[in-house]
């Protein structure tokens, strides 16, 4: 079973199957020891340079998979036959977890320009304009007024209504993404009142958050979240 926390570091994924741990950390707070791979990521995507970083993920693998082996496998740079193989199975069962945490992590192409086409993802970027626009969500029961300040602060104003019901699996058990939207209302409990209505503004840095916070997530929250013409954040913030 997947388990997540937050603590002083950031956030700390504990994956099930002997898959490793992952901690999502600020690059100032970043720790790590030569036993971890550490990968840099602006937002959701993976860079290669820690100077044009916002962020780090710290990987604990499993002991089969060899850390340099890793990250150079990330970069295109060539690894052993036996560990090639060993990384594609371990990438496969990975990357669903962290699509849902909004990271894009593909091993990038053998061509520069490939990643971005072969991704199949948008990508976005903030700018100031932006952050004047307030945006708003009304779906499946939540609704709020949100507002992106910082390439990583968005906020939830004061008086949103969260989703109550929260969807599980089809065997009833609770999913990841329902655990990740348990912990950010745990962390944020003082702002939620009994009847599911915040209290006070709420900061989260990410579209991702947000969607998870106020309705569990489920959909792409980048057309969920709309200005007062009804254009959706996406449009706003799309790179063409």
């Amino acid at each position: 079973m997947m388990t997540a926390s937050f603590g002083e570091k950031g956030l700390t994924l504990v994956f099930p199957d002997e898959l490793g741990q992952l901690e999502v950390q600020d690059l100032a707070a970043l720790v790590a020891d030569n036993s971890q791979a550490v990968c840099y990521f602006k937002g959701p995507n993976l860079v290669m340079q820690k100077a044009k970083a916002d962020r780090a993920l710290i990987f604990s693998l499993p002991v089969d998979i060899e850390p340099i082996y890793f990250k150079k496998y990330l970069t295109d740079q060539k690894v052993p036959s036996h560990q090639t193989k060993v990384l594609t199975a371990y990438l496969d069962k990975l990357t669903p977890y962290l699509d849902l945490l909004g990271y894009q992590f593909k091993p990038m192409q053998e061509t520069p320009a490939a990643p971005a086409k072969s991704s199949g993802k948008a990508q976005y970027r903030f700018t100031k304009a932006i952050a004047e626009i307030p945006f708003y969500v009304d779906y499946d029961g939540a609704k709020a007024e949100v507002q992106w300040l910082k390439r990583n602060d968005m906020v939830i104003k004061k008086g949103a209504v969260l989703k109550q019901d929260m969807p599980l699996n089809q065997d009833g058990s609770v999913g990841f993404s329902q655990k990740f939207a348990l912990t950010l209302r745990q962390e944020h409990a003082d702002a939620i009142g009994s009847d599911f209505v915040t209290t006070a503004d709420i900061h989260l840095k990410s579209v991702n958050e947000v969607g998870h916070l106020l309705y569990f997530a489920g959909t792409n929250s980048w057309l969920i979240l709309k200005d007062q013409a009804g254009q959706t954040l996406s449009s706003h913030a799309i790179v063409k």
